[in-house]
């Protein structure tokens, strides 16, 4: 499966489920989430429907996808390759520094998430 394969499924468990417990169920389930995966950004989440804004392939075993929500706030999901790919991450962008401040009490830094 390729890597925008992977995106399209994660992006329709999102948009046919609406139930967090569920979508984490299903994302389990098909084993497409990364064992470093956080869970608690899924459980937390509020958006359910996403467009791909951007795609930045870091290296041939980490892809960046950034959507925006149907809300309008920003959210990065991160796909690595170990043998096939995985979901690492889901994040929102911080909306305490939206990635401008490296020392954000919030983010850590990161610009995506929560501590």
């Amino acid at each position: 499966m390729k890597a925008i394969e992977l995106l399209n499924i994660i992006l329709t468990i999102f948009k046919s489920c609406r139930n967090n417990s569920e979508i984490l169920e299903r994302l389990l389930r098909q084993e497409i989430i990364h064992s470093a995966f956080e869970q608690r950004y899924i459980l937390k989440n509020d958006v359910f429907d996403f467009e791909l804004e951007e795609t930045i392939d870091r290296n041939d075993k980490l892809i960046e996808y950034y959507l925006v929500a149907n809300d309008g706030c920003p959210y990065k999901i991160k796909l690595i390759f170990e043998k096939k790919w995985f979901l690492k991450s889901f994040l929102f962008q911080c909306q305490s520094c939206f990635c401008e401040d490296k020392e954000c009490s919030v983010c850590g830094g990161s610009g995506w998430g929560v501590l």
